[in-house]
């Protein structure tokens, strides 16, 4: 049965929190796959209220960025930058372990990084958006479910999309984890929010699941939750 819950708009951050606090209960050194863009804004904005007010404690956790665009480190619209505005601010937040586009060897990078979350023990909770294609992290359509750490090309869909950001400047490539290391957590968190992703939403959890839409992968796997504003789960049957 597929996990799904729908939040108002306003509860949509609070719903994505209580379902990773629920998924990091009783674990004392979680490893946790942060993603970057407008849907976890809202979860990283509660978070931080959280943690600013003494609710919650976050030192202990080590966090890990699922990707990153094929563009210079030092951005503004990098997920470097994201994380630098939207993580390390939240109190007690340890250092993002992150990829480095501008490595001279991107395969000895995307090895350095896919062994740091192995000796870390691989990812405790993977944090996920949904991307217009259905891609997960830079998984894109087409992208193997035993898919590992690598450089990945970036499509059409996808490069729009940052370039709300990046402009004509939309990097063609990025770094991704891969699909068994994010579906081989222990819990993955799917999140979507707003009409725009309503159709890849219904598409990902209703139809039956493809390497072409890589989000619908996730969806029959046990520990997987859903978490959805009323928009983006307005195409849903039911």
């Amino acid at each position: 049965m597929v996990d799904v819950r729908v939040a108002t708009a306003g509860g949509f951050g609070e719903a994505c929190l209580k379902a990773l606090l629920d998924a990091v209960r009783d674990r004392d050194h979680p490893v946790i796959g942060l993603p970057t863009g407008n849907t976890p804004v809202a979860l990283y904005e509660r978070l931080a209220a959280a943690a600013h007010a003494g609710e919650v404690d976050i030192s202990s956790w080590r966090p890990f960025a699922i990707d990153e665009y094929g563009g210079p480190r030092d951005h503004r619209c990098s997920n470097r930058a994201f994380f630098s505005k939207h993580w390390a601010t939240i109190p007690g937040a340890a250092a993002v372990e992150q990829f480095d586009p501008g490595a001279q060897e991107i395969e000895r990078e995307c090895r350095r990084m896919g062994a740091a979350l192995e000796r870390a023990g691989g990812l405790t909770v993977s944090l996920l958006g949904i991307g217009m294609n259905g891609h997960l992290a830079f998984n894109e359509p087409g992208s193997a479910a035993d898919s590992t750490v690598r450089r990945m090309e970036l499509r059409e869909e996808t490069r729009r999309s940052a370039a709300a950001c990046w402009g004509e400047d939309a990097p063609h490539w990025g770094l991704t984890l891969g699909l068994r290391e994010l579906l081989g957590a222990e819990r993955v968190i799917v999140m979507a929010n707003g009409t725009s992703k309503a159709a890849i939403v219904a598409a990902a959890v209703e139809k039956v699941a493809s390497v072409d839409l890589p989000a619908s992968l996730s969806v029959r796997r046990h520990g997987t939750a859903w978490i959805l504003d009323e928009a983006a789960a307005s195409g849903l049957r039911g």
